[in-house]
């Protein structure tokens, strides 16, 4: 009798394994068969999709016409620095064989090959919601004496300055023709409506900050007065190209120190 159990217990046992399998094998295969069900009813979604709608854009970024500010930078024009650097103050004037090339925008003129450059910052301002206007550019020589003269006269007559400390004073807030920016035509004085301190203003925190990314420093910072000869002006910005602003930037170096940088590591 105990035989005839055990007989009975052993022959069963293969059965069973091979029951167990064939229920795994169908529970796999019933998986395999969702996930093809699922992949080709997507596909078949996703052809129904471009056969309705062959043309509409696969996503809603804007057409290319619409390019950002950013690879408007990247095509900016890239010039020698015998051009970019060009250093005049007080005490180092315009060579004689300096030339500039004249055109005008928005009511003044500049060095028609900065142009490029400001246009796409001020578009950069007003996308921002910065109300930048430009306030002044080219000045020539002889324009230039005339408002130094002037304001020489001013100061003796009106404010009792020698004549000697009024020169010094004209020279280092207005300078002589041939010894000042506005002669290169890559100095823009900005300004900001209803703002009498431009340093106070949107405009002038926009220009600082963003400036740089079009080629345009801050001229006469008021830390670099004994550097620059001049007194600080923050209306006034010059065009040295974006590469130079960027490491004048970093370095935290005006244009006279930059551009003797720049000669020592040439030599």
């Amino acid at each position: 009798m105990r035989r005839d159990k055990t007989e009975k217990v052993v022959k069963t046992r293969p059965s069973w394994k091979k029951a167990d399998q064939v229920h795994k094998i169908k529970v796999v295969m019933t998986f395999v068969a969702v996930a093809l069900c699922i992949s080709v009813a997507a596909g078949a979604i996703l052809a129904w999709v471009e056969i309705k709608h062959p043309f509409d854009p696969v996503s809603s970024a804007p057409p290319v016409s619409s390019r950002p500010i950013s690879s408007a930078r990247e095509e900016l024009p890239v010039y020698d620095n015998a051009f970019s650097l060009v250093v005049v103050n007080p005490t180092q004037p315009l060579k004689s064989d300096f030339t500039v090339n004249l055109k005008e925008y928005e009511g003044f003129s500049f060095e028609e090959r900065i142009l490029l450059a400001l246009e796409r910052m001020m578009e950069a301002a007003q996308a921002d919601g910065c109300a930048l206007q430009i306030a002044g550019g080219y000045i020539s020589a002889e324009e230039q004496n005339a408002l130094y003269d002037q304001l020489v006269q001013e100061l003796t007559q009106n404010q009792g300055y020698s004549k000697v400390r009024a020169e010094d004073k004209a020279q280092n807030t207005i300078g002589r023709g041939g010894y000042n920016e506005y002669q290169t035509g890559m100095l823009v004085r900005f300004s900001a409506e209803g703002e009498s301190d431009f340093s106070a203003s949107a405009e002038y925190r926009w220009l600082v900050k963003n400036g740089v990314e079009y080629g345009f420093i801050l001229r006469y910072p008021d830390h670099k007065t004994s550097v620059t000869g001049m007194e600080s002006d923050p209306s006034c910005f010059r065009y040295v190209g974006r590469e130079n602003a960027m490491k004048m930037r970093e370095y935290s170096m005006c244009l006279e120190e930059y551009a003797q940088y720049i000669r020592k590591q040439s030599s």
